[in-house]
């Protein structure tokens, strides 16, 4: 395999340090156009764990916003199993679709007005909610956009917000594991590929979290929108074209084994 997806990676963890979420955004819709969906998982498995965990280690308030918001950390897992199956058992040309609507959503939903005050969201809504993102991130390895809706209609406290999406971006991806080990999909191979970029990887975060604070976030954030509506149409346009002439035996998902 060539080493296109190492600036990605890079680029995807300076992203999530700038902006507290954001690595699978970025990385999944820009190395799908490169490799099979569930390479590219595989590829981003170590710098998402690797990420998350930074990300929490540099927020102060992570105990708070594990204690308030648990269940959505902890029900991705089932939902993240779930749409793992799904993604081995479906059909790959409508995936490439799929999660450009997923990103669309995301950039049409960051202008949606935030609620004027907090709203407390019961144990159980936030537990099925959290299987429901577990669910996208199964099926796209994405959850962003799903994340930005949820906090902007209940005006989620801003020091919890990335301490609490990261948690469930970290356990979210024991039920996606899971699910490439039920299929027999787990290549460490291609795992492996991705763990000694790691140090490039963090020092892209730790840059971008350094940033965060002192960069015109505005410019930053529309030149992203930007670049994320392109990588958008570029997906629909591959996935178009795959759809109607990618012939049905070559569709399948690839074993990783071998």
């Amino acid at each position: 395999m060539d080493l296109a997806f190492l600036p990605v990676l890079v680029l995807g963890a300076f992203i999530h340090g700038v902006l507290g979420f954001g690595f699978p955004m970025f990385s999944t819709p820009a190395l799908i156009l490169l490799y099979p969906l569930p390479v590219v998982v595989l590829l981003t498995l170590l710098p998402t764990l690797s990420i998350n965990i930074a990300s929490i280690a540099g927020e102060k308030h992570w105990r708070e916003a594990f204690v308030r918001y648990w269940p959505i950390p902890v029900f991705t897992i089932i939902g993240s199993i779930a749409g793992t199956q799904i993604m081995f058992g479906l059909d790959p040309k409508p995936l490439r679709l799929i999660l450009a609507v997923v990103m669309m959503i995301y950039l049409v939903a960051d202008k949606l007005p935030a609620a004027a005050i907090e709203r407390n969201v019961p144990r159980w809504l936030m537990a099925l909610f959290g299987a429901s993102l577990g669910l996208m991130g199964g099926l796209t390895n994405t959850m962003a956009p799903a994340i930005v809706v949820y906090a902007l209609y209940t005006r989620m406290n801003p020091l919890l917000v990335v301490a609490a999406f990261n948690f469930t971006f970290l356990i979210s991806k024991s039920g996606q594991v899971a699910g490439f080990l039920a299929n027999r999909q787990l290549d460490w191979n291609i795992v492996g590929l991705s763990a000694w970029a790691l140090p490039a990887i963090l020092l892209s975060l730790w840059i971008g979290m350094r940033l965060r604070r002192r960069m015109d976030t505005a410019a930053y954030l529309a030149a992203l929108r930007y670049t994320l509506w392109l990588i958008a149409i570029v997906l629909i346009a591959d996935g178009i074209i795959a759809f109607d002439w990618l012939p049905a035996n070559q569709a399948e998902t690839p074993n990783l084994q071998g």
